[in-house]
């Protein structure tokens, strides 16, 4: 029992730890983003803006849940540090891809989110729909045209760096 435990625990840390790192990246290349932004005066619409202010946020939550999800199923004891640095690009790519789906997700689901916090009944934020739904689609190809290609250009490096990183030491280290 006790041995199981202490497995269970070391590949939970793991996968946490590898998470945490995926998602520290993704917030570094998101904040790097805007402090760029803030420096050269990109052309984009208030909208863009606003929406690309808010990604960091989704840019941790989706490197938590890529890296943490991702980097187990994929790795195995024996894999190379040129896998690592495979498994690291795809990792930062799905965190790309992933974070105008959160944004819209999140603007679809608002509506029913404030009702609840509210405490009105259901059917008055179902009424609102169809709007929150192309609002949503909007918010997402907002996202993904202003956010992504500019993250997504140092957050692959960072990735593939860090993959192949992660699997060097752990080759090294024997664990």
């Amino acid at each position: 029992m006790v041995a199981w435990h202490r497995i269970l625990v070391k590949w939970w840390w793991q996968d946490m730890g590898v998470g945490l790192v995926a998602a520290s990246a993704a917030l570094a290349a998101s904040l790097l983003y805007l402090l760029v932004a803030m420096v050269i005066p990109l052309r984009f619409s208030p909208d863009a803006q606003y929406w690309a202010g808010y990604a960091p946020q989704y840019a941790f939550v989706a490197g938590l849940v890529v890296g943490t999800v991702l980097w187990r199923r994929v790795m195995s004891r024996v894999s190379t540090p040129k896998q690592g640095a495979f498994v690291g690009s795809a990792m930062a790519l799905g965190v790309v891809v992933i974070v105008p789906i959160l944004a819209g997700v999140y603007v679809l689901l608002f509506p029913v989110l404030l009702g609840v916090v509210t405490g009105q009944k259901l059917h008055y934020a179902i009424q609102l729909y169809p709007a929150p739904l192309w609002t949503a689609v909007g918010v997402t190809r907002t996202v993904a045209t202003a956010w992504s290609p500019l993250v997504g250009a140092p957050l692959v490096p960072f990735g593939v760096v860090a993959g192949w990183a992660y699997q060097r030491r752990r080759r090294l280290s024997g664990y």
